[in-house]
């Protein structure tokens, strides 16, 4: 299940995205990821940060996402 959030209805290009696993290993968590697609999107891809402090190997400690 995922649910996304505008902090900012002007600014279309950033917003919040929450994640609520049905299934699998990570049933039961909610885990907060922010998005930041550039102007020059296309060319440049979108900066995602996962907010939520979890251990996946995609995932640093600061919580950068390696795609």
């Amino acid at each position: 299940t995922c649910k996304v959030n505008f902090p900012d209805p002007n600014k279309l290009h950033y917003f919040q995205l929450t994640v609520t696993p049905d299934e699998g290993y990570y049933q039961g968590g909610k885990f907060q990821f922010e998005t930041e697609v550039p102007d020059a999107y296309n060319m440049v891809p979108p900066k995602v940060k996962c907010l939520t402090k979890i251990w996946h190997p995609n995932i640093t400690e600061t919580g950068e996402i390696c795609l």
